[in-house]
């Protein structure tokens, strides 16, 4: 919310370029989930794996932020790279719960039901951001995009708040 708020602040008050606020933002935000995933898989072969997946973000990233004009250019290619990687982390979340006992309780964990938003906003909003960054034309089908964008916000958010709702209460 804060950086939706710093973007728009200083695009429409101050009339300057804000893709930077978006820019930094992804590193932090990518960078925290995968360290959240890291963190709660026990399995070392699938944490040597979300290692190499944020060597690969970070690689990315690192070539748009000295190749990319970070004041005016959004750095898509590391935002999909992120998603992507996000994605897979969540895959192999899943994964090891599937092999381990929390799949009986899985319904009270908080870190399912983020990983069950993210995993429906990623995979349906990744095609959008594909589609506009390279495909997009003056009055076109796009205002359903944003419709569907919209949509997966809602999912996404409803699937946190089921979490919080439904996680147990620590003793």
């Amino acid at each position: 919310m804060a950086t939706e708020f710093l973007g728009k602040l200083i695009r429409d008050v101050y009339e300057l370029p804000n893709a930077i606020i978006y820019n930094l933002y992804y590193f932090f935000y990518f960078s925290f989930f995968l360290y959240i995933f890291l963190k709660a898989i026990e399995e070392y072969k699938f944490k040597n794996y979300i290692k190499i997946g944020v060597g690969i973000f970070w690689l990315f990233y690192l070539r748009d932020f000295f190749f990319t004009d970070i004041l005016n250019e959004s750095f898509t290619i590391s935002y999909i790279v992120g998603a992507g990687v996000l994605i897979y982390c969540i895959i192999l979340y899943y994964i090891s719960i599937l092999q381990s006992t929390k799949v009986l309780v899985v319904k009270n964990d908080l870190l399912f039901w983020i990983s069950v938003g993210l995993f429906l906003f990623y995979i349906g909003y990744l095609p959008i951001k594909i589609i506009r960054t390279w495909f997009y034309k003056e009055n076109s089908f796009f205002w359903i995009l944003l419709i569907i964008q919209f949509s997966l916000i809602i999912i996404m958010y409803l699937c946190f708040l089921t979490g919080f709702l439904w996680m147990k209460k620590r003793s």
